[in-house]
């Protein structure tokens, strides 16, 4: 059963990494290292092309808004006793990008670019075989870019990167004999304060824009079906509704945040997973986060998705390497703003992994 858990959990992370969810999501944000065995480091590296396009509110088409864009993470886990662990994780779980061409009256010209990094420093305690228990702290920055001509005179803001710290914890229950798990993980929400540089609309200068990202729980679980096959999966919460990002001096003009959200979103994943030879093993699954209705933004025009992805784990020696891809039905938004339909993304991701 080790077999199966180790080579098809490594796929699901390859392709759960990959894409973005609700708000500006890029990762889950998982802490599933914490469970590998001895001591385990692992590279990620992913690339989202995504296809989104849909009519101004003029009725124009706007051509394809959304760059295609890279993704890096990696981990390092060891134990410190025979109950006692520690893992490092690196991500960038924040993201967005928008570069309208010159197809709209409306938004030709029209950008954004939200950057974010993180780390995490999580510990784990067995209270018994079965019950474990685990937290930590994790520092988060961020910048972010804008360029909205049809705004005043031609808005523009610069975030300069800021940084702040949230706190992790968590507890998962397991029965290894059986490769089941059931992990559930809370993480706080982490605000910084940017220096920022507005242009465009009265007054124009410096100002402080305070940016909180929101909290989260992950309920991921894994069980084995039989010695070759695994079934997992995992239902991720964010408190979406509460996030905000309002320069001042654009929140005193349009009364409007730049960027903000309606509903809170849940997004589920689903997958199977199963052992092909002694040393390959794969995972096919399927994502869905629900279309709520929400009125499109210019700089994030899409609601919801589908989601289907596939895995492959190669296992030699003390390496794993996994290769994954993921196909997205992105979800149809309209209102003020336009009308966003049929746009897709594809997404690939190549994950190393060493057990020391």
């Amino acid at each position: 059963m080790k077999n199966v858990t180790t080579g098809v959990i490594a796929a699901l992370l390859a392709s759960t990494a990959m894409a973005s969810a609700g708000g500006i999501e890029r990762t889950n944000q998982s802490v599933d290292i914490i469970f590998e065995e001895r001591s385990y480091v692992e590279f990620s590296y992913g690339y989202v092309d995504p296809s989104v396009s849909g009519d101004d509110p003029t009725a124009a088409p706007t051509g394809d808004l959304s760059p295609a864009y890279s993704l890096l993470s990696g981990g390092f886990k060891t134990d410190l006793s025979d109950k006692i662990s520690v893992a490092v994780i690196f991500d960038q779980p924040f993201g967005s990008n928008a570069d309208y061409p010159l197809l709209s009256p409306v938004y030709s010209y029209t950008t954004a670019d939200l950057k974010s990094s993180a780390v995490s420093l999580v510990a784990s305690y067995d209270i018994t075989e079965n019950v474990v228990v685990y937290g930590g702290a994790s520092y988060q920055a961020m910048s972010a870019t804008a360029s909205l001509p049809f705004v005043g005179t031609g808005y523009t803001v610069d975030a300069t990167a800021a940084s702040g710290f949230g706190y992790i914890v968590g507890a998962a229950y397991q029965i290894p004999e059986i490769a089941l798990r059931v992990a559930l993980t809370y993480r706080s929400e982490i605000t910084a304060n940017h220096q920022t540089t507005e242009a465009g609309l009265i007054p124009s200068g410096d100002t402080v824009t305070s940016v909180t990202t929101p909290q989260s729980v992950n309920l991921e679980f894994q069980t084995g079906v039989n010695e070759k096959t695994l079934i997992f999966g995992s239902v991720r919460w964010v408190e979406w509704s509460k996030f905000e990002l309002s320069p001042p001096d654009f929140l005193a003009n349009t009364l409007t945040p730049l960027v903000s959200y309606e509903f809170d979103r849940i997004t589920y994943n689903l997958g199977v997973g199963r052992t092909l030879t002694e040393n390959l093993s794969g995972a096919l699954t399927v994502g869905y986060e629900a279309t709520l209705g929400s009125d499109p933004s210019p700089l994030a025009p899409t609601d919801g998705f589908l989601s289907v992805g596939a895995g492959l784990t190669y296992a030699f020696d003390n390496v794993k390497v996994t290769g994954g891809a993921k196909y997205l039905w992105l979800g149809d938004a309209s209102g003020t703003a336009g009308t966003f339909e049929n746009n897709t993304a594809m997404a690939f991701g190549l994950k190393v992994a060493f057990t020391l």
